[in-house]
């Protein structure tokens, strides 16, 4: 009977404990208690949270992450690390309260909290996600995360770096000990030149090993494993405000972590589905070389070779007896002092090497101009160039300089010398005459490159296969170029940070580009909707496979809008070049564009004119930036209502880069001989002779606010007897004192007409015939926001009848138009 009762009993809890998840979310007013034994389980059933005791330390109790659906409890995140809560520990629970979590214990004393600077109600739930990330979100935009907090251990997706907009240092912190949480000695971190090298210091000042700079999209360390290396991604974003790494990881290691251990090694683990066990990807420090500073200044460590330091040509040990006795941490000497006349010696090549530590980072054209920086700089000791434009320059000490076996990324490492080679000295006329043949095997080398190169040009396949690297190289160049904008003067470089997703991850999340998720048909190609893990939703411009156009406006795109951040300019997220496939991604834009809602019946209404009136100045705010306010000066040159975008609250955003152009500072004006664009938008003087300015873009904006205000689209005039297009009526209703009759029949009871006439005043100003009567984006903001004197226009450019535009296209001097949309829809 007893045995029958115990049986029961156990089943009850059974029961009990199987109710227990709280789903994946906490919201105010829900506790995660430790008595009901609550937890959070992500949507998908990859993480767990929850409170926890280590083993063997069971007088102590912390809420934490570990993944869900493995039999071994491997705790990721803790957040009460340091301030365990003490027995007892009935009544103690988790919640979400004043904008922030809470967690306390039984006497309800704060044990932890988010500590999130401006708390407010805004924070509506606390989602725990399938990365292992646990969020304080408010529906739209994350408030906290605990990725920005990690313990010991470094998840996919998570980053390691620093935050500047919101002051936050991401590191890893080891544990005290194997059952003891609590911050131990080591941490791992971003290095102090912030080069993209990890370091890990130890008793937080001390660095005791480190993984060498971020050279050749990659570390070192990490190319050796050959077996993985496809596996794991690794990448690294500089930017000035956020230095990160972070990592993916793909396949049958999807289950993956990355940890700092007690004892300050570190270690990469996968799940093995097979085995059901954790097994090790890689680890380091695996010998005394990966120690800092084993051999000493201008040493180099090789394991395999005896001794293992040795001193870098041209140098010697600086206490020949210490190394006698293998102790080496003195370093080495040059054995004749730098002179400091720029005029060095030339350079050692090495190969296979971790790079030095302590390195300053920057972004030049080529190698040579990255030698040329090291030449003319005493200080400097050696530097390495990577093709991705990265020049590395070591002004001091050369430190943790070690030989890498197998090194599949083959970096180039350049040690400046004091003193001639004596080699080469021997045998000059053996030299000599390996030069002469070196120099006709070059000769017949060049010639058959470019015959090779003009036949690929011929078939139009030349620049397929590197385009991502042409994208890169350029991405750390200057965009001015001939045929876009002058670019004399313009040697200074802007270093953009490009995000290259993968293919595979752009299939996954757009259902392998399914026809439901299409969005959108551009000119080069379709748009569709799709949403990343992180549930961020974006959406992917995909070029047409098929077609040899766009890959220009792809480039300018690509290079052009990273460069440009504002709020009525859509958000480029980064593109994917994989294969035949070049996209680029945007963050996604729920409401379509503004010609969805203003061309439509249906829909116009929708926009009253408060709203149509906070869309003309959010686009002309987003134009004045391009044209005044960013540090490139944009000419857009295809601005149409097609390509506003709006998001969730109806704001606007500009888009659409591909034909736009820079002008470097004092330049006003520029002629192509290739006039792209929809005809109803363009300005006379770009429609007949390929001249473009910031005018232009003024001319264009007067056409979308007209349609704004009309909801009616301006179209082309095909025959002399056709109704009059929108701007011919905008006149003549202006010039009889009519001009309220142009507003929008829909909006007419909520639109003041003060406001209104104002609008069709200005968009008429925009019109006029000659360029420089047209007002500037500045004026014409002040006019529209400040009850002031607007003067009154002259007749504006209307669109002629078709014989007229090819008339005029045909007498000018163009070489080639194309009109993306030559007639309404």
């Amino acid at each position: 009977m007893l045995l029958v009762e115990l049986v029961l009993l156990l089943s009850c809890f059974h029961l009990v404990s199987c109710n227990n998840t709280l789903s994946d979310t906490l919201v105010p007013g829900q506790l995660l208690s430790f008595s009901a034994g609550h937890t959070l389980v992500s949507k998908q059933g990859k993480f767990e949270l929850g409170f926890f005791s280590p083993a063997g330390a069971s007088d102590k109790l912390f809420i934490g992450i570990w993944y869900s659906n493995i039999k071994t409890q491997t705790v990721v995140w803790i957040a009460n690390r340091d301030n365990p809560i003490r027995p007892p520990f009935n009544n103690s629970h988790l919640e979400l309260s004043d904008g922030n979590l809470q967690l306390l214990d039984a006497r309800t004393q704060r044990v932890w909290n988010s500590n999130l600077s401006a708390a407010s109600a805004y924070v509506i739930r606390a989602v725990l996600l399938d990365s292992g990330n646990l969020c304080l979100t408010n529906g739209n935009n994350t408030q906290w995360q605990s990725f920005d907090y990690p313990t010991d251990t470094w998840l996919p997706g998570a980053m390691i770096g620093f935050d500047k907009t919101t002051n936050t240092l991401q590191k890893l912190t080891s544990w005290r000990n194997l059952n003891d949480p609590a911050s131990g000695s080591y941490s791992l971190q971003l290095g102090p030149n912030q080069n993209g090298e990890l370091v890990v210091q130890r008793n937080l000042q001390e660095q005791w090993w480190r993984f060498e700079p971020w050279n050749e999209g990659g570390f070192a360390i990490l190319a050796q494993q050959n077996r993985y290396k496809n596996l794991f991604n690794f990448s690294y974003n500089p930017a000035e405000d956020c230095k990160y790494i972070t990592y993916s990881v793909f396949g049958e290691f999807d289950i993956s972590r990355i940890v700092l251990e007690f004892n300050g090694s570190m270690k990469q683990w996968f799940w093995s589905k097979d085995h059901q066990n954790w097994q090790v990807v890689w680890s380091g420090p695996t010998d005394n070389c990966d120690r800092i500073n084993h051999c000493g200044a201008f040493g180099i460590c090789d394991m395999n070779a005896d001794p293992p330091c040795e001193c870098l040509q041209g140098y010697e040990p600086k206490l020949k007896l210490d190394w006698d006795i293998n102790d080496y941490s003195g370093g080495c000497v040059r054995k004749i002092p730098l002179q400091c006349d720029n005029n060095n010696k030339g350079y050692v090549r090495m190969q296979n090497v971790k790079l030095p530590a302590s390195s300053e980072s920057m972004q030049v054209g080529n190698d040579q101009t990255c030698e040329y920086r090291c030449s003319s700089n005493c200080s400097c000791n050696a530097y390495s160039y990577s093709t991705s434009g990265e020049c590395l320059l070591w002004n001091g000490d050369l430190i943790d300089l070690s030989r890498i076996p197998n090194n599949s990324r083959q970096v180039v490492f350049n040690i400046k010398l004091s003193e001639r080679s004596n080699k080469g000295k021997k045998k000059p006329l053996l030299v000599g005459l390996a030069a002469s043949i070196t120099s006709a095997i070059f000769l017949c080398g060049t010639c058959c490159y470019f015959l090779w190169r003009t036949k690929l040009k011929e078939k139009g396949i030349l620049g397929k296969k590197k385009f991502r690297e042409i994208l890169l190289f350029e991405s750390a160049t200057d965009l001015s170029k001939p045929g876009t904008s002058s670019n004399k003067g313009q040697q200074k470089k802007c270093a953009v940070e490009l995000k290259f997703f993968k293919l595979r991850e752009l299939k996954a999340v757009t259902d392998n580009f399914s026809p439901h998720n299409k969005v959108g048909e551009g000119g080069f190609g379709s748009v569709f909707k799709g949403q990343l893990l992180d549930g961020q939703k974006i959406a992917v411009k995909r070029l047409s496979t098929q077609s040899q156009q766009g890959i220009n406006e792809f480039k300018t795109e690509a290079l052009l809008i990273a460069k440009l951040q504002h709020r009525n300019l859509v958000r480029f997220l980064g593109c994917c070049v994989e294969d035949e496939e070049k996209m680029l991604i945007y963050e996604y834009m729920p409401n379509k564009s503004l010609d969805y809602f203003i061309f439509d019946e249906s829909r116009k209404s929708l926009l009253d004119w408060k709203k149509r009136y906070e869309i003309i100045i959010g686009i002309a705010r987003g134009i004045l930036y391009l044209h005044q306010d960013s540090r490139l000066r944009i000419i857009h040159r295809d601005l149409k209502a097609s390509n506003i975008l709006l998001d969730e609250d109806m704001n606007p955003k500009i888009s659409d880069f591909g034909t736009a152009r820079i002008f470097s500072g004092n330049q006003n004006e520029d002629k192509t001989n290739r006039v792209i664009g929809t005809y109803a938008y363009m300005s006379p003087e770009y429609a007949r002779a390929g001249l473009f300015s910031i005018k232009s873009d003024v001319f264009s904006f007067g056409v979308i606010l007209l349609e704004i205000i009309s909801g009616t689209k301006n179209r082309v005039s095909y025959t002399s007897d056709s109704p009059p297009n929108l701007i011919r009526r905008a006149w003549e209703l202006w010039n009889d004192g009519k001009a309220f009759e142009l507003v929008d029949p829909s909006i007419v009871d909520s639109c003041s007409s003060e406001e209104a006439l104002r609008c069709i005043l200005v968009g008429l100003l925009c019109l006029q015939l000659n360029a420089a009567d047209r007002p500037t984006m500045s004026t014409i903001l002040y006019m529209l926001r400040i009850e002031a004197t607007v003067p009154s226009p002259k007749q504006p450019f209307i669109t002629p009848n078709s014989d007229s535009i090819i008339t005029e296209i045909t007498s000018s001097s163009i070489n080639e138009v194309t009109i993306t949309a030559p007639d309404v829809r």
